[in-house]
């Protein structure tokens, strides 16, 4: 907090000197609510070229999701032990990360992708058949 008060102090005299010396006190609050306004200003412009930087940048976020290798989940289990769901092209793997290894635990099949269309088709298909079958 002290630096900061003294950062002020001095860029208060530093602006009353180049304003030409009696312009305003040295401490008055209209200068120093325009320091601090003026600060706020910066340091909000700054924030958003941060977010926007990490957000639209892939260098800052790695290869930008291009790769054929993505961490999909990663759970912490204990101290220096992990669970982490990777997908490497198409396919996915379950891995047991630990101190010094890494250990395959299971091969994630992909869910069936058909659409619901075909889905109802063929459960509607299967039901038909199970109900004509107790008929006879």
């Amino acid at each position: 907090m002290r630096p900061l008060l003294s950062l002020i102090i001095f860029s208060l005299s530093v602006t009353n000197a180049l304003a030409g010396g009696g312009a305003e006190p040295p401490f008055s609050l209209a200068a120093t609510l325009r320091l601090i306004w003026g600060l706020l200003i910066v340091l909000g412009a700054l924030l958003v070229v941060y977010a926007l930087a990490k957000k639209k940048l892939s260098f800052l976020t790695g290869d930008g999701g291009k790769g054929a290798i993505a961490i999909i989940e990663m759970r912490h289990l204990m101290p220096r032990k992990s669970l982490c769901l990777v997908k490497v092209r198409d396919q996915e793997y379950l891995l047991g990360l630990g101190n010094d290894q890494i250990n395959l635990i299971a091969v994630i099949n992909p869910p069936d992708t058909k659409d619901f269309v075909a889905t109802l088709a063929t459960a509607e298909s299967d039901n038909h058949d199970n109900t004509h079958d107790s008929v006879l």
